[in-house]
């Protein structure tokens, strides 16, 4: 996911929420990183209606990811505080708020591996995103794979220099794809 992405197309009702939602991401994946439980599943958050799209329940935390991005998280976290204690301070036309959400969404969907899209966005729908990139591919590499099915947006993006005979590569494996929400 790249680039700080413009939330200032969302529905002015949404972006209550939204600031909730996000914060609410960055305290949970501080508040397990500070336990030591980031390899645990998390419990299923409320998820407002104001997101756009399915999530891949339950959300799960890159600890690599986290490790690269947690002291811009921290800042973030500490910077959106004053907003979840004033909601009337949230407005579209704040530029340091959008950037701060920007930012702190992109960095969420890079450690949940997952889409955030909010009302009004004219973006992919929200849901599970895998990106990977090799120099070289012996074995096999699987960029999303479901027991049962792999449904809504969901998106695999895998590259390879190259593929050494006998190996492998697989965007998304599900005995069900069905892409439609």
């Amino acid at each position: 996911m790249s680039g700080v992405v413009d939330l200032s197309a969302v529905v002015g009702g949404a972006l209550p929420a939204t600031l909730t939602f996000l914060y609410q991401r960055l305290d949970a994946v501080l508040e397990r990183r500070r336990a030591g439980r980031t390899a645990e599943p998390e419990s299923d958050p409320e998820i407002p209606a104001e997101l756009v799209g399915d999530l891949e329940l339950p959300l799960r935390i890159d600890s690599d990811r986290l490790a690269s991005r947690l002291p811009v998280l921290e800042v973030l976290a500490l910077a959106m505080t004053p907003y979840t204690r004033a909601p009337e301070r949230i407005t579209a036309g704040d530029a340091e708020l959008m950037q701060m959400l920007g930012r702190a969404r992109e960095a969420l969907e890079d450690v949940y591996g997952q889409r955030f899209t909010f009302q009004g966005e004219i973006r992919e729908r929200s849901g599970p995103v895998s990106e990977q990139h090799y120099d070289t591919v012996a074995g096999e590499v699987t960029g999303l794979e479901a027991q049962e099915a792999i449904r809504g947006s969901a998106t695999s993006v895998i590259r390879a220099k190259s593929v050494e005979p006998g190996g492998k590569v697989v965007g998304m494996r599900a005995p069900i794809i069905d892409g439609r929400t």
